[in-house]
């Protein structure tokens, strides 16, 4: 008798326990479906409801781990069972239920084999859920990339149209100035045709920008000496610099050798580069410029003690007429250009830069 209620007992048992991990893995699903648009939320919630499908719910924790993301303390107790995430060919991870405390009566063991069936299928369930979020977000990543350059190649048929439309007037201003300016006597006329001239040849330098954006201006690449160019910019841009009192330090390493690029559009790369940090700094600022060359990687620094960007500011660093400068004369397209032209020449652009500091603009270039 004793032994068929024993028997009783322990049936009614494992089915209340069969019907909590029931409970337990459709309160998950539910909430793998609930917050499927926000994984942070819904792994939160799922670890909250794991230990209500274990024998002794109060006593159980939940650690969740993968890729570098965690929820949950990590367990100090062998007292745990574990299953092992496969979410996708890069990234792994692992689910632990484990006792934080001792229950306090135990008339059956810590673990069910059945708990463990149920923590792999929870870990399924999880590693499903993580991965339709990685899928969704890099998929996102795509449209916005593809719409970014579908707006960067509308912008450069208009600016290549801009551009072509404003060369004819601008040769006709300058062309007919000068030819006035050969018969003018008046100094007063003179002054003002000068005036004219100077700012023609402004705005055709705006619009060889806008030429360089839209890659309508042709390469000529050969052999070039990067230190030659940076030296004979910084040698150009000597006004600008002394008329801010800004030390120039160049430490351009010796080793360094000739690359295959254009050396007229790399040279408006180091302008670019240059005038950006100077408008950037005070009077009496430091500007200092280092070549370095590493295996295959030649790097060109540029570093100033200026303003320095927010983190805002460097995502839009490289946008067309976007213009972090703070006096505002800039059009936006020097960085932008700038951009487009190292990575014509393979090469790419870190920033770095800290507010009140400085930036430090770094041009990596690979020796072929």
């Amino acid at each position: 008798m004793e032994a068929d209620i024993f028997i009783s007992k322990q049936i009614s048992r494992n089915l209340a326990e069969r019907i909590k991990e029931l409970e337990c893995l459709y309160s998950i699903s539910r909430i793998g479906s609930v917050h499927k648009g926000d994984l942070h939320t819904a792994l939160n919630s799922i670890v909250k409801e794991i230990p209500n499908g274990w024998q002794f719910p109060d006593c159980m924790k939940v650690y969740l781990e993968y890729g570098d993301q965690s929820l949950g303390e990590i367990p100090n107790t062998t007292n745990q069972q574990t299953a092992y995430l496969d979410i996708n060919k890069t990234l792994r991870g692992k689910l632990i239920v484990y006792f934080f405390k001792v229950p306090a009566s135990v008339d059956a063991p810590y673990f069910l084999l059945e708990e463990q069936s149920l923590l792999n299928q929870i870990g399924h369930e999880i590693s499903t859920l993580i991965e339709i979020d990685v899928r969704n977000k890099q998929e996102l990543l795509i449209q916005e990339k593809l719409k970014h350059n579908d707006r960067l190649n509308l912008l450069g048929e208009i600016t290549a149209g801009i551009a072509h439309e404003l060369n004819t007037p601008l040769g006709n201003i300058m062309g007919f100035s000068e030819l006035l300016l050969k018969h003018e006597n008046d100094e007063n006329k003179k002054h003002d045709l000068k005036k004219v001239i100077k700012s023609a040849k402004h705005a055709r330098e705006i619009v060889k920008k806008l030429m360089f954006f839209s890659c309508e201006m042709p390469s000529n690449f050969k052999l070039v000496s990067l230190n030659k160019l940076i030296e004979e910019a910084a040698d150009l841009l000597k006004l600008q610099l002394n008329d801010k009192s800004i030390k120039l330090a160049m430490n351009l390493a010796e080793d360094l050798p000739k690359l295959e690029m254009d050396p007229v559009q790399f040279t408006q790369v180091i302008f670019n580069m240059i005038l950006n940090a100077i408008a950037s700094m005070e009077a009496g600022g430091t500007l200092r410029i280092i070549t370095t060359h590493v295996n295959k990687d030649i790097r060109l620094k540029i570093i100033d003690n200026g303003c320095g960007m927010s983190d805002n500011e460097q995502k839009r660093l490289f946008q067309p007429f976007y213009s972090a400068k703070k006096d505002k004369n800039g059009i936006g397209l020097g960085l932008a250009v700038s951009h487009g032209i190292v990575q014509s020449h393979g090469g790419r652009i870190e920033v770095e830069s800290v507010p009140g500091k400085g930036t430090t603009f770094t041009i990596v270039l690979k020796k072929q």
